[in-house]
Formats: C-alpha cells, sequence, structure tokens
C-alpha cells in the first residue's frame, strides 16, 4: 500500500510540474509557512516572513488561509501549529521529497558510506538554522520509534543533539525501565550544549531515569585513572558498555582542537596528521583512522560495535569530509544529516 501511494505522489508531482508548475510554487510557499511555524513557535509575520522569503501582505493572506483550513492557529504570541497542520507536513514532506529525488539520494549515500541507513533532512528556505532544525525533527522522530522500556540512550553534547532533544515532545506517563546518559564528560563551554544539560532535559521530556558524569572532557591518564575509581563514575561507565541507542554528532577536527584549546603540540600533530574529523574525543583523517585521541572518561570506540543503534548527527557543507570520514567507522551507523551534504559527498566521489 505503501509503495502504491509513493507512486501516486510521484506521478502527480510530475503532472503538476508539467501542467501547473505554478500550483507546485504555492504548495511549496503553504507548506514552507507550515514547517516555519512548526519549527519556531510561536512566531509573528514580521520573522516567519524573513525566514520564507515572502511579504509581509502574501504571510497575512497565506496564514489566513491556513488557519481557516485548521491548519495554523493565531494568538497574542504569535501563529502556531495545529495537530492537523503537523499531520499536513508530513503528507507535504513526503510529496516535495518525491520532487527533489530526497529519497533516491538517501539510498545513493547509503550505498557509497555503506551504512546502515541515512535520514536526509531536505533544505529548508536556505536557512542553515532551519535546515539544522529540521535534522533535529528527522533523528528525534527516528529515535522515537525505537524506544521502549529497558532502554538505555546515550547523548553526547553539541548544538545539533541540542537540536535533537529540542523536538522531542513531553511524555506524561512515566517510564521507569528507560535510562538517559551522557556519553562523555562535558567542555566546560556553553553550558546548554552539554552532554550533562542535554540528558537532564531529555529525561525530563521523556519522564525517565537518568545520571550525570561530572568530569571533564580532557583529562590527564592520571586523573582518569583515579576518577574511575569513584564508585558513581565507575557505574556510569559500565552502564555506558550497555547502550542500545547513541545519539551522537560530528565536527571538524580544527573546530574541535581550537574549542578544547588543545596544546600547540596537539593541533600541530593532528594537522601533521590531516585529521578531518572528531568524535567521543578521538580525531580521525579522510579514510576514518584514528590519529589522534584526547585522555577523557566516556563512552569507548570499541565498545560502539556493541551499540544496537548508533545515531550519527550532522549538517553544514562545510563538515561534508568530516562526516564521510566518522561513517566509516562503522557500519551499523545511522546518518541524519541535510541535502547539501548529501550532495557534497557524492559530488566528491
Amino acid at each position: 500500500m505503501k509503495i502504491e501511494s509513493e507512486l501516486k505522489f510521484s506521478e502527480i508531482a510530475e503532472v503538476l510540474k508539467q501542467v501547473a508548475p505554478e500550483t507546485i510554487e504555492l504548495l511549496e510557499n503553504r507548506y514552507n509557512i507550515l514547517k516555519v511555524v512548526s519549527l519556531l513557535q510561536p512566531i509573528g509575520r514580521r520573522v516567519l516572513s524573513t525566514k520564507v522569503n515572502l511579504t509581509e501582505r502574501i504571510i497575512r493572506k497565506e496564514a489566513n488561509i491556513l488557519k481557516e483550513q485548521g491548519l495554523l492557529e493565531f494568538s497574542l504570541e504569535g501563529m502556531t501549529i495545529t495537530d492537523a497542520g503537523l499531520e499536513t507536513i508530513e503528507v507535504l514532506s513526503v510529496f516535495f521529497r518525491k520532487i527533489r529525488g530526497i529519497h533516491e539520494l538517501e539510498t545513493k549515500l547509503k550505498e557509497y558510506l555503506n551504512i546502515k541507513k541515512v535520514i536526509i533532512a531536505p533544505m529548508v528556505n536556505d536557512d542553515n538554522e532551519l535546515t539544522l532544525d529540521e535534522i533535529g525533527r528527522k533523528a528525534s522522530s527516528y529515535t522515537k520509534k525505537l524506544i521502549d522500556k529497558d532502554k538505555v540512550i546515550g547523548i553526547t553534547g553539541g548544538s545539533t543533539v541540542y537540536t535533537v532533544i529540542n523536538q522531542f515532545k513531553p511524555k506524561n506517563r512515566e517510564q521507569d525501565n528507560l535510562m538517559i546518559l551522557p556519553a562523555r564528560g562535558g567542555l566546560g563551554r556553553k553550558s546548554d550544549y552539554q552532554a550533562n544539560t542535554l540528558v537532564e532535559k531529555l529525561a525530563e521530556k521523556l519522564n525517565c531515569q537518568y545520571k550525570l558524569l561530572y568530569t571533564p572532557d580532557w583529562i590527564s591518564e592520571e586523573a582518569k585513572a583515579t576518577l574511575l575509581k569513584e564508585p558513581e563514575i565507575k557505574e556510569i561507565v559500565s552502564m555506558l558498555e550497555k547502550l542500545d541507542i547513541l545519539i551522537f554528532g560530528i565536527a571538524r577536527a580544527d573546530v574541535m582542537a581550537k574549542r578544547r584549546q588543545l596544546d600547540d603540540a596537539s593541533i600541530t600533530d593532528i594537522a601533521y596528521k590531516e585529521a578531518v574529523a572528531e568524535a567521543f574525543g578521538y580525531y580521525f583523517d579522510k579514510e576514518g583512522n584514528i590519529v589522534h585521541e584526547i585522555t577523557t572518561i566516556g563512552v569507548e570506540l570499541e565498545k560502539l560495535n556493541q551499540v544496537k543503534e548508533l545515531i550519527a548527527v550532522a549538517g553544514g557543507v562545510d563538515k561534508a569530509e568530516a562526516i564521510a570520514a566518522v561513517c566509516k567507522i562503522n557500519r551499523n551507523l545511522v546518518l541524519v544529516t541535510d541535502e547539501e551534504v548529501a550532495k557534497k559527498i557524492l559530488n566528491n566521489i
């Protein structure tokens, strides 16, 4: 039934493009309005106008039509999406994925990277921040399908993982058998993006148990040996070896080396060995080989094969090489990225 439905979408899209291209444009404008409202709600007309590149006059007209159809609601705070609006977004997303060839792009990238699955978020009005939010929505949607009782979920810090956590909706029912853990210590900088902060936020939304890891991101071998003797840290490290799901971000090696304020010798070593990517405190070259690592407490790379669901989230064409490199470390990987990254990686073959 699903295949038949997708075929119909494809046929309708082709007919509309040939016979009434202006209908596609109108439909895309309304889809973009709904999409942006869902990501930034509540939102006013002026901000929405900027985000979807339409005049305020057109926004007023289209938003009123969408309100009459029960897809949007208006309040003093701004526009918000209704449940019917969210359902409409899901239907239209399938339609526009067909038009833009997203499914084919996912298949090609999955085969090229030789990993378990690729999920591609389409670019939202060439807006990197909105596209990042869409990556978060795709990743959270995929993760929700995996969560049931007796699950242990690990998450790293970072701005992209932050967007994933933001897309989860609060649960009223307490989930005693679900545990959220930080996959590593924190950078000690922006607290909003630290793993401990995101663990608390996700656990609050899912109404479940969690534990925090109070260790620096970068420590000496001696400090690590001492900290691992602490009962609480020892317990968390033991639990991290039994993860069912791990959500993590991918960074460029040069960016993370500066952000961590590594010493000159380490930065030189990373550059000399042509590291292009960073994840879990490991630095990888373009072939996915570890060329440098920092001493940290958290998920060990050799334990990743035991994790049932590895979900990497990353976007932005500047990270394309880094993303391709990290995907080589484990074939059981699910990559959630954006349309431009996918094209960049495939164009570089």
